[in-house]
């Protein structure tokens, strides 16, 4: 039997100005699922969307092995924010569109706002941080599984955890209060630093699968296969050896191992890169293996299974569009 919705009263944090407010750009699943488990814990939470529409008022989660919840959404359309007026704000959209959205909304920030990344990859966020220096701007790296039953409610799918630090001083002046606040959420977050060592780590991984589900439209467990997993192996190799040229750690097991647990524990899961294919939409390459192929560039290192893979999912489905 299907539990009924509860509904939340109306956040209270909308008249009390003690309780932080947080504004969401991006209500794809990462941003909605932020948004429901920070509006379920008293925050006031205020989603920025392009245009508004009447289904926008009523939002709803499906917490991790939970029940439906509904909860009011204060849905905002980005031009009727007042100039200044955001003080914590979380961007959730895809890497590609994190610095233009922003920019377009700079005029929104307070002087003083603290901005949170969720982007999957590298080099969303360290332009982000230069080009924002005056604000405090962190990184979050997630390992949580949510998608978008319809655009208004997202389940929870798989139980992750989110490693947060600063990006800049500023970033790292608030992190401890910025993490504080989500840690009395549903989410399981922790305080990491660096920050830029946790984000390489996921960076591998994805470095790893991604983009090879997306040239072999295949599920995660797929990679396990002979021929496939020796294009990980290949893949790896190339990360570790730009890993250890820019001073970074590499995993104790070697990445190739951690890879294939991954793949193992995953095997199910189609990848982002994967969905966006069948969706017809940009892939995140260029922040992926494209961005380890820059930083390979940099350092004169050559990563040819890197930049043959990287080639090949921009022509086969970016080119096409």
């Amino acid at each position: 039997m299907t539990a009924p919705h509860q509904t939340l009263p109306l956040n209270p944090s909308t008249t009390q100005d003690s309780i932080p407010c947080w504004s969401i750009l991006g209500a794809g699943s990462l941003g909605s699922l932020w948004a429901g488990y920070l509006s379920l814990s008293g925050y006031a939470v205020q989603l920025l969307v392009r245009r508004l529409a009447l289904s926008d008022q009523t939002r709803s989660i499906t917490p991790y092995q939970g029940e439906r919840l509904s909860y009011p959404a204060q849905v905002s359309d980005i031009q009727s924010c007042a100039d200044r007026s955001i003080q914590q704000l979380i961007v959730a959209t895809k890497a590609p569109d994190a610095l233009p959205a922003l920019n377009a909304i700079r005029p929104k920030l307070a002087d003083q706002a603290t901005i949170v990344l969720l982007q999957n990859g590298m080099g969303a966020q360290q332009t982000i941080a230069a080009q924002f220096e005056q604000y405090a701007v962190l990184a979050a790296c997630i390992t949580d599984g949510a998608y978008l039953e319809n655009s208004q409610h997202v389940i929870h799918a798989g139980k992750g955890l989110t490693r947060i630090g600063g990006l800049n001083q500023k970033g790292q002046a608030v992190e401890q209060q910025i993490a504080e606040q989500l840690q009395k959420t549903a989410l399981q977050v922790e305080l990491s630093q660096p920050i830029e060592q946790v984000l390489w780590n996921k960076l591998a991984i994805n470095i790893a699968i991604n983009g090879l589900t997306a040239v072999h439209q295949c599920l995660n467990g797929a990679l396990a296969e002979p021929d496939k997993n020796q294009q990980v192996l290949q893949l790896c190799l190339e990360t570790e050896k730009v890993m250890r040229a820019l001073g970074l750690t590499v995993p104790e097991q070697g990445l190739f191992a951690l890879a294939n647990q991954v793949i193992a524990g995953t095997a199910a899961n189609r990848s982002s890169m994967l969905q966006d294919t069948q969706k017809g939409q940009p892939t995140e390459i260029e922040f992926i293996n494209g961005y380890l192929l820059r930083q390979a560039q940099h350092l004169g290192i050559d990563v040819p299974y890197n930049a043959a893979l990287t080639a090949e999912v921009l022509q086969r489905f970016h080119q096409a569009r």
